[in-house]
């Protein structure tokens, strides 16, 4: 492998958990190192910029060996420009301290798997919603208080109810 001046000899990544942003869930982030021919080492660089040769097929399977040798938490093995694992550096600290940048990176979840879970949970919340606003609506036009404003708030809630029922629907028998 010849060894330039402008391009690492080798490149790793390293995989760490942090909260996201806006909902504070724990979300895995993943940082690259490259390993110069000089011996320096330097952290958080971008894969594409310092690795890339022009052809995207040499680069994905530098990129999916990167992936693939670096665990889901602490730093990987170092991979060359060819894709094979090379020696590079035993860093004491894998993780400078105030680095809190990195690229989201999901380890073999598709992003349909992962929200199954949570649309469940809509559809049951959307479910009660739609029986007690039918419920209440239905008990406020046939109660004692039918005539005035609770009649019309009566309308209202078994509408908002229906419209929720109707969302549990599947998709094909969905006339609108």
């Amino acid at each position: 492998m010849p060894e330039t001046e402008d391009r690492p000899v080798a490149v790793r990544a390293t995989a760490f958990i942090r909260p996201s942003k806006w909902l504070h869930r724990p979300v895995q982030l993943i940082r690259y190192d490259a390993y110069w021919a000089d011996g320096r080492v330097d952290f958080d660089v971008s894969l594409s910029q310092t690795m890339y040769r022009g052809s995207p097929a040499d680069f994905a399977t530098l990129r999916d060996n990167v992936h693939e040798h670096c665990p889901e938490v602490g730093s990987g093995q170092w991979v060359g420009e060819c894709g094979r694992v090379v020696a590079g550096p035993a860093l004491p600290e894998p993780n400078p301290p105030g680095h809190v940048k990195g690229t989201a990176w999901k380890y073999g979840i598709s992003s349909h798997e992962s929200y199954r879970e949570a649309n469940r949970r809509w559809r049951v919340i959307l479910y009660c919603c739609g029986i007690a606003g039918l419920g209440l609506g239905l008990y406020l036009l046939t109660g004692p208080l039918r005539d005035g404003v609770a009649g019309f708030a009566g309308v209202l809630c078994f509408i908002f109810g229906l419209s929720a029922l109707s969302g549990l629907l599947p998709k094909k028998h969905r006339r609108l």
